[in-house]
């Protein structure tokens, strides 16, 4: 997305990746990215656990608008992580999407999805057994966990909807997701339905992949993180960087920490 005038997010589906550091190891894009499988309510396995290849539809088939309001999925998520920071998070999909021919994505599926890469190993939950203290972010030995529940009281609602209405919510908060793109804004996180049906072309990963790309991205913004840059060429790109836009020469990289626990991190980039 763009901020006054500045590309920002591609999470929206603009998908940062974040984790590893100067010479870690990371798998290859397109060999997993830590995510691992959980069930919805009624026991089933999310899409994109069950299926490593979902069709990605093309422009024409993806809904551009529907009614703009949210419906958010019911009941409570179990506690991920033991970080000392309870993040209360609750996920919605907007009302009103013209489905057509490609599967519909309900609010307990959607909702599946973000706790499969919340859970994933090397994901934000590391922190509790390798706390990120940064003083450029203010953050002094930070650690979080998560937990899903379903009323307005959550720190943070997560929504998936249409491109023209992350354009006007998240334009109205002055940041420019151009059809496309995905934001943060105050308490929202909007993940724009194009990327995630899509994924981001010409970026080199799974659509698992981006999943976790673009929801560890837009969780590190709430958590107080910026963007960042490539720590360097060959290098993993930091899940905070803009990777879907331009890898600069960093390797894709969907987690915020490597295998061994270091966060992967680079140059601030002002968001």
């Amino acid at each position: 997305m763009r901020i006054n005038g500045r590309l920002l997010v591609p999470l929206a589906l603009a998908v940062v990746l974040a984790s590893a550091a100067c010479g870690t190891e990371v798998p290859p894009a397109g060999q997993g990215g830590g995510v691992v499988a959980t069930t919805l309510p009624n026991g089933q396995v999310p899409r994109s656990a069950q299926d490593m290849g979902p069709r990605r539809p093309s422009d024409e088939e993806i809904p551009v608008e529907a009614d703009g309001t949210f419906v958010a999925a019911g009941g409570q998520g179990r506690v991920i992580g033991s970080g000392k920071r309870r993040v209360r998070y609750r996920v919605s999909v907007e009302k009103g999407i013209e489905w057509g021919d490609i599967p519909a994505w309900k609010p307990s599926e959607f909702a599946a999805s973000i706790e499969q890469v919340l859970a994933a190993p090397n994901g934000w939950t590391t922190a509790a057994q390798h706390p990120v203290t940064n003083a450029d972010v203010n953050l002094t030995r930070a650690s979080w966990s998560f937990q899903r529940i379903s009323s307005s009281s959550a720190d943070v609602d997560v929504r998936l909807a249409t491109p023209n209405t992350v354009d006007r919510l998240c334009g109205a908060s002055g940041v420019d997701t151009e059809g496309v793109y995905s934001c943060r804004y105050g308490k929202t996180i909007m993940i724009n339905l194009r990327r995630w049906l899509q994924g981001a072309p010409g970026y080199p990963v799974s659509m698992e992949e981006y999943y976790a790309g673009v929801i560890n991205h837009e969780f590190g913004h709430f958590l107080g993180f910026d963007h960042m840059k490539c720590p360097g060429p060959g290098k993993p790109g930091p899940v905070m960087m803009t990777q879907t836009i331009d890898l600069g020469g960093c390797l894709p990289n969907v987690s915020p920490f490597t295998k061994n626990g270091q966060f992967i991190s680079g140059p601030w980039e002002a968001s």
